[in-house]
């Protein structure tokens, strides 16, 4: 129903198979990134974060 709230997450109207290649290239898997670990730490605009998998398999990120 038009403007009936959903737990799906808003994306953009699709316009076909070019909508389905961008939304893949923005997608990376945690284990790519993480490999066998269990935190990394990534850097943006000069800060440091620290990206953690908690003992309950959540992941947490924090400055």
């Amino acid at each position: 129903m038009a403007g009936t709230p959903s737990n799906e997450p808003n994306e953009a109207p699709s316009s076909g198979a070019d909508s389905a290649i961008s939304n893949e290239k923005n997608r990376i898997l945690v284990s790519d990134l993480m490999g066998d670990e269990r935190e990394v730490f990534l850097l943006f605009n000069g800060s440091e974060y620290r990206l953690r998998v908690t003992n309950n398999n959540k992941l947490i990120l924090t400055k």
